[in-house]
């Protein structure tokens, strides 16, 4: 189990990752963190959602938030679909914030059943 300061951690590497330019030297030292995450999101719904939540807990624009949501979360959702869209579903209604998250999402390979509820909840919760 990855305990909150080690999670922030990552999280906060994935999001100086993010925020550099494609070009940018300093993002070849970065790409590493690229790999733990979508381990964190492959391994364990529990610690995958918390990466997620630690970077929206963390001070980022609307440009790091859309790779959130095409990113982490529709791999999270992608994997982790089948057992944890309840969770999701009774977050999105109380969290509008989340529901936009939900809206940027792609189906990818979630099943039917998982698409129709992210998209549900990103429109009413």
């Amino acid at each position: 189990m990855i305990d909150t300061e080690c999670m922030e951690n990552i999280a906060e590497a994935w999001v100086n990752f993010n925020r550099l330019a494609i070009d940018a030297n300093e993002r070849d030292l970065l790409t590493g963190v690229l790999d733990e995450v979508d381990g964190i999101i492959q391994r364990d719904p529990g610690e995958g959602w918390e990466f997620i939540e630690a970077v929206r807990r963390m001070d980022v624009d609307a440009h790091l938030l859309s790779n959130l949501a095409a990113g982490p979360l529709e791999d999270y959702l992608v994997v982790h679909g089948e057992v944890e869209i309840e969770r999701v579903e009774c977050l999105a209604k109380h969290d509008p914030s989340l529901r936009d998250l939900l809206a940027q999402t792609w189906k990818n390979s979630m099943s039917d059943e998982v698409w129709r509820r992210v998209q549900r909840a990103a429109t009413s919760g």
